[in-house]
């Protein structure tokens, strides 16, 4: 099951979400692969993946490496590294038939390995994410409590069309609310805003709301250390767990395809 998180804007928590979802599936036991495709490689940083002598996502791209040849093994689970070359896509990447296909052929290879694939997202409709969007089963929207998340989404939803073409089965999961803010004016008014923009996307908001903590910031960017170890009793880590709960049994009763 390929799922990622996906925004157009920077800065409304795909990495961290990205990252977060990953490592609580791989502690329930799934096998998990994540695939970095942002030129930041803030998930592959965390991970703590190497980029010079490996095979990353942009031999994905540019050289149909099959995935399998590009995954690395490291403490934090298996990973598909980004590399600041990725900035260059829109001209790295051959303009023909095959430009937004190359990670949806390449990922064949590793389809009986790993029950999910999470896949971080840059902050751009590029030639990256157009590849992502044609090899994924679902995107989750990750948004801020602000406005400024919402802004630029009914373009995303253009994209998402656009992309349908390469794949017919991508579905929207859900919006997903970040650093959110319990019981305040905004936080009502954003999400009555959010469940607006839903409507029209044709999906849904979570139930569950990610708060933010210091504590998350700490584990991921300055330590990395997964949040689940590093403050399991955290706020943060507690809606991530009961995100990736809600998210499971809305898997299970979507079309059978949870993997066991």
């Amino acid at each position: 099951m390929k799922i990622a998180f996906s925004n157009q804007k920077g800065g409304v928590g795909k990495t961290t979400t990205s990252l977060c979802v990953a490592q609580e599936l791989r502690s329930r036991g799934y096998r998990v692969l994540l695939i970095d495709t942002d030129a930041q490689c803030n998930s592959t940083k965390f991970y703590e993946a190497v980029t010079e002598g490996e095979a990353t996502v942009v031999d994905i791209f540019c050289g149909d490496e099959a995935a399998l040849n590009c995954v690395q093994h490291t403490s934090k689970g298996d990973i598909i590294a980004s590399d600041k070359l990725l900035s260059e896509a829109e001209t790295m990447v051959k303009v023909d038939e095959r430009r937004f296909t190359h990670l949806k052929r390449s990922l064949k290879s590793v389809e009986d390995k790993y029950d999910f694939v999470i896949i971080d997202t840059p902050p751009s409709i590029g030639v990256s994410l157009k590849n992502v969007l044609a090899a994924v089963d679902y995107v989750i929207i990750p948004v801020e409590e602000s406005g400024w998340s919402l802004d630029g989404l009914m373009d995303f939803a253009n994209a998402l069309d656009l992309a349908r073409d390469n794949n017919e089965k991508l579905e929207v999961a859900g919006i997903l609310t970040v650093k959110a803010k319990e019981r305040t004016r905004k936080s009502k008014r954003m999400g009555e805003l959010a469940s607006q923009v839903a409507e029209k996307l044709g999906t849904k908001c979570f139930r569950t709301k990610i708060r933010e903590s210091v504590v998350c910031s700490e584990a991921l960017t300055e330590y990395y250390v997964p949040l689940n170890e590093y403050a399991p009793s955290s706020t943060t880590n507690t809606d991530y767990k009961n995100f990736v709960d809600e998210l499971l049994e809305e898997l299970s009763n979507g079309e059978g395809k949870l993997p066991e």
